[in-house]
Protein backbone atom coordinates (compact mmCIF):
# COMPACT_ATOMS: atom_id res chain seq x y z
CA UNK A 1 0.00 0.00 0.00
CA UNK A 2 2.79 2.37 0.97
CA UNK A 3 4.71 1.51 -2.21
CA UNK A 4 1.64 2.34 -4.30
CA UNK A 5 1.38 5.72 -2.57
CA UNK A 6 5.00 6.66 -3.28
CA UNK A 7 4.73 5.40 -6.85
CA UNK A 8 1.68 7.59 -7.42
CA UNK A 9 3.40 10.57 -5.76
CA UNK A 10 6.51 10.40 -7.90
CA UNK A 11 4.58 9.74 -11.11
CA UNK A 12 2.39 12.78 -10.43
CA UNK A 13 5.33 15.08 -9.68
CA UNK A 14 7.28 13.80 -12.65
CA UNK A 15 4.25 14.61 -14.85
CA UNK A 16 3.95 18.12 -13.39
CA UNK A 17 7.67 18.82 -13.81
CA UNK A 18 7.50 17.84 -17.48
CA UNK A 19 4.57 20.09 -18.31
CA UNK A 20 5.53 23.14 -20.39
CA UNK A 21 5.49 26.24 -18.22
CA UNK A 22 3.89 29.43 -19.55
CA UNK A 23 6.57 31.94 -20.45
CA UNK A 24 5.57 35.41 -19.15
CA UNK A 25 4.49 37.83 -21.86
CA UNK A 26 4.51 38.99 -24.53
CA UNK A 27 4.06 42.54 -23.30
CA UNK A 28 4.68 45.96 -24.81
CA UNK A 29 5.12 48.95 -22.52
CA UNK A 30 4.70 52.53 -23.68
CA UNK A 31 6.14 55.45 -21.74
CA UNK A 32 5.56 58.99 -22.96
CA UNK A 33 6.49 62.55 -22.26
CA UNK A 34 3.53 64.68 -21.22
CA UNK A 35 1.81 65.96 -24.35
CA UNK A 36 2.70 62.89 -26.40
CA UNK A 37 -0.82 61.51 -26.22
CA UNK A 38 -0.90 57.82 -27.00
CA UNK A 39 -4.43 56.45 -26.53
CA UNK A 40 -5.27 56.49 -30.23
CA UNK A 41 -1.85 55.11 -31.09
CA UNK A 42 -2.27 52.28 -28.57
CA UNK A 43 -5.65 51.51 -30.17
CA UNK A 44 -4.04 51.37 -33.59
CA UNK A 45 -1.23 49.15 -32.32
CA UNK A 46 -3.61 46.70 -30.63
CA UNK A 47 -5.69 46.50 -33.83
CA UNK A 48 -2.60 45.76 -35.96
CA UNK A 49 -1.38 43.13 -33.51
CA UNK A 50 -4.79 41.47 -33.56
CA UNK A 51 -4.75 41.39 -37.35
CA UNK A 52 -1.57 39.32 -37.12
CA UNK A 53 -2.44 37.16 -34.10
CA UNK A 54 -4.62 34.09 -33.71
CA UNK A 55 -8.14 34.24 -32.31
CA UNK A 56 -6.89 32.98 -28.94
CA UNK A 57 -4.18 35.64 -28.67
CA UNK A 58 -6.13 38.87 -28.66
CA UNK A 59 -4.15 41.97 -27.65
CA UNK A 60 -5.48 44.82 -25.54
CA UNK A 61 -4.04 47.97 -24.04
CA UNK A 62 -4.38 49.15 -20.45
CA UNK A 63 -3.81 52.37 -18.57
CA UNK A 64 -6.66 53.73 -16.43
CA UNK A 65 -7.87 50.16 -15.88
CA UNK A 66 -4.80 49.59 -13.72
CA UNK A 67 -5.93 52.33 -11.33
CA UNK A 68 -9.45 50.88 -11.17
CA UNK A 69 -8.28 47.31 -10.54
CA UNK A 70 -5.73 48.35 -7.92
CA UNK A 71 -8.48 50.25 -6.08
CA UNK A 72 -10.77 47.22 -6.34
CA UNK A 73 -8.07 44.97 -4.86
CA UNK A 74 -7.61 47.41 -1.99
CA UNK A 75 -11.40 47.78 -1.56
CA UNK A 76 -11.32 51.57 -1.81
CA UNK A 77 -12.55 54.18 -4.25
CA UNK A 78 -10.03 54.96 -7.05
CA UNK A 79 -9.86 58.57 -5.79
CA UNK A 80 -8.23 57.25 -2.60
CA UNK A 81 -5.17 55.98 -4.48
CA UNK A 82 -4.95 58.25 -7.53
CA UNK A 83 -2.44 60.54 -5.78
CA UNK A 84 0.23 57.86 -6.25
CA UNK A 85 -0.16 58.01 -10.04
CA UNK A 86 0.24 61.77 -9.71
CA UNK A 87 3.48 61.12 -7.81
CA UNK A 88 2.11 62.66 -4.63
CA UNK A 89 2.81 60.79 -1.41
CA UNK A 90 0.70 61.54 1.65
CA UNK A 91 2.48 63.49 4.40
CA UNK A 92 3.29 61.43 7.50
CA UNK A 93 0.80 63.34 9.71
CA UNK A 94 -1.96 62.98 7.11
CA UNK A 95 -1.22 59.24 6.99
CA UNK A 96 -1.71 58.95 10.76
CA UNK A 97 -4.96 60.94 10.77
CA UNK A 98 -6.41 58.90 7.89
CA UNK A 99 -5.44 55.61 9.51
CA UNK A 100 -7.47 56.60 12.57
CA UNK A 101 -10.51 57.98 10.75
CA UNK A 102 -10.94 56.07 7.49
CA UNK A 103 -13.09 52.93 7.41
CA UNK A 104 -10.62 51.30 5.04
CA UNK A 105 -7.09 52.63 5.40
CA UNK A 106 -4.41 51.91 2.80
CA UNK A 107 -0.87 53.22 3.10
CA UNK A 108 1.14 54.44 0.13
CA UNK A 109 3.51 51.47 0.33
CA UNK A 110 0.58 49.06 -0.01
CA UNK A 111 -0.83 51.02 -2.95
CA UNK A 112 2.51 50.81 -4.77
CA UNK A 113 2.77 47.06 -4.14
CA UNK A 114 -0.77 46.53 -5.40
CA UNK A 115 -0.02 48.45 -8.61
CA UNK A 116 2.94 46.11 -9.17
CA UNK A 117 0.77 43.01 -8.61
CA UNK A 118 -1.90 44.23 -11.05
CA UNK A 119 0.60 45.10 -13.79
CA UNK A 120 2.54 41.87 -13.29
CA UNK A 121 -0.66 39.84 -13.57
CA UNK A 122 -1.52 41.27 -16.97
CA UNK A 123 2.08 41.29 -18.21
CA UNK A 124 2.69 37.67 -17.29
CA UNK A 125 -0.58 36.60 -18.90
CA UNK A 126 0.65 38.33 -22.06
CA UNK A 127 -0.75 39.95 -25.19
CA UNK A 128 -1.04 43.29 -23.45
CA UNK A 129 0.14 46.83 -24.08
CA UNK A 130 0.70 48.78 -20.87
CA UNK A 131 0.60 52.55 -21.31
CA UNK A 132 2.45 54.47 -18.60
CA UNK A 133 2.22 53.34 -14.96
CA UNK A 134 5.99 52.60 -14.80
CA UNK A 135 5.27 49.50 -16.85
CA UNK A 136 8.80 49.33 -18.26
CA UNK A 137 10.28 49.02 -14.76
CA UNK A 138 7.69 46.64 -13.33
CA UNK A 139 8.10 44.26 -16.28
CA UNK A 140 11.83 44.74 -16.92
CA UNK A 141 12.65 41.09 -16.12
CA UNK A 142 10.23 39.68 -18.70
CA UNK A 143 12.17 38.52 -21.74
CA UNK A 144 9.19 38.55 -24.08
CA UNK A 145 8.81 42.30 -23.83
CA UNK A 146 9.35 45.46 -25.84
CA UNK A 147 9.73 48.80 -24.05
CA UNK A 148 9.15 51.96 -26.07
CA UNK A 149 8.95 55.65 -25.27
CA UNK A 150 7.37 58.58 -27.10
CA UNK A 151 9.14 61.92 -26.91
CA UNK A 152 8.82 65.32 -28.61
CA UNK A 153 10.42 68.77 -28.30
CA UNK A 154 9.25 70.84 -25.35
CA UNK A 155 7.57 73.56 -27.46
CA UNK A 156 5.72 70.93 -29.53
CA UNK A 157 4.33 69.38 -26.36
CA UNK A 158 3.37 72.75 -24.92
CA UNK A 159 1.36 73.50 -28.06
CA UNK A 160 -0.48 70.14 -27.81
CA UNK A 161 -1.34 70.78 -24.15
CA UNK A 162 -2.40 74.34 -24.88
CA UNK A 163 -4.81 73.15 -27.58
CA UNK A 164 -6.21 70.17 -25.69
CA UNK A 165 -6.66 71.84 -22.30
CA UNK A 166 -7.45 75.31 -23.70
CA UNK A 167 -4.69 76.97 -21.70
CA UNK A 168 -2.64 80.09 -22.26
CA UNK A 169 0.92 79.55 -23.55
CA UNK A 170 2.37 80.32 -20.10
CA UNK A 171 -0.09 78.05 -18.30
CA UNK A 172 0.56 75.23 -20.75
CA UNK A 173 4.33 75.62 -20.35
CA UNK A 174 3.99 75.50 -16.57
CA UNK A 175 1.74 72.43 -16.81
CA UNK A 176 4.22 70.50 -18.95
CA UNK A 177 7.11 71.23 -16.59
CA UNK A 178 5.04 70.23 -13.55
CA UNK A 179 3.75 66.95 -15.01
CA UNK A 180 7.19 66.01 -16.39
CA UNK A 181 8.58 66.27 -12.87
CA UNK A 182 5.72 64.25 -11.39
CA UNK A 183 6.25 61.46 -13.90
CA UNK A 184 9.96 61.35 -13.07
CA UNK A 185 9.04 61.05 -9.40
CA UNK A 186 6.51 58.29 -10.08
CA UNK A 187 9.11 56.34 -12.06
CA UNK A 188 11.54 56.72 -9.15
CA UNK A 189 9.04 54.89 -6.89
CA UNK A 190 9.91 51.76 -8.90
CA UNK A 191 13.62 52.39 -9.45
CA UNK A 192 13.04 54.02 -12.83
CA UNK A 193 15.27 57.04 -12.22
CA UNK A 194 17.75 55.87 -14.86
CA UNK A 195 18.84 57.06 -18.27
CA UNK A 196 16.43 56.33 -21.12
CA UNK A 197 19.03 54.07 -22.75
CA UNK A 198 18.74 51.74 -19.75
CA UNK A 199 14.93 51.68 -19.70
CA UNK A 200 13.74 51.55 -23.30
CA UNK A 201 14.44 49.44 -26.37
CA UNK A 202 13.42 52.16 -28.79
CA UNK A 203 12.34 55.80 -28.65
CA UNK A 204 10.04 57.57 -31.12
CA UNK A 205 9.83 61.31 -31.76
CA UNK A 206 6.14 62.16 -32.08
CA UNK A 207 6.97 65.47 -33.74
CA UNK A 208 8.84 63.74 -36.58
CA UNK A 209 6.87 60.52 -37.11
CA UNK A 210 3.21 59.89 -37.83
CA UNK A 211 1.17 57.46 -35.76
CA UNK A 212 1.09 55.02 -38.68
CA UNK A 213 4.88 55.14 -39.06
CA UNK A 214 5.36 54.49 -35.35
CA UNK A 215 2.85 51.62 -35.25
CA UNK A 216 4.36 49.89 -38.27
CA UNK A 217 7.86 50.31 -36.85
CA UNK A 218 6.77 48.71 -33.58
CA UNK A 219 5.07 45.89 -35.50
CA UNK A 220 8.31 45.22 -37.40
CA UNK A 221 10.26 45.00 -34.14
CA UNK A 222 7.62 42.74 -32.58
CA UNK A 223 7.94 40.39 -35.55
CA UNK A 224 11.76 40.36 -35.37
CA UNK A 225 11.58 39.52 -31.67
CA UNK A 226 9.03 36.75 -32.26
CA UNK A 227 6.54 38.33 -29.87
CA UNK A 228 3.61 37.30 -32.02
Amino acid sequence: MKNDYFKKYFLQHDFEDNQPKKVPGPVITIARDFGCYSSHLADMLADRLNELSGEDQKWRWLSNEILSEAAHCLEVDPSRISHIFGAEEKPFLHDIVESLSAKKYVCDANIKKTIVRVIRKYAEKGNVIIVGRAGCMITNDIEQALHVKFIAPFDWRVKRIQERLELSPDAARKKVIEVDERRKTFMSFYGGDKADCELYDTIYNRAHMSETEIVESIISTVKLRNLL
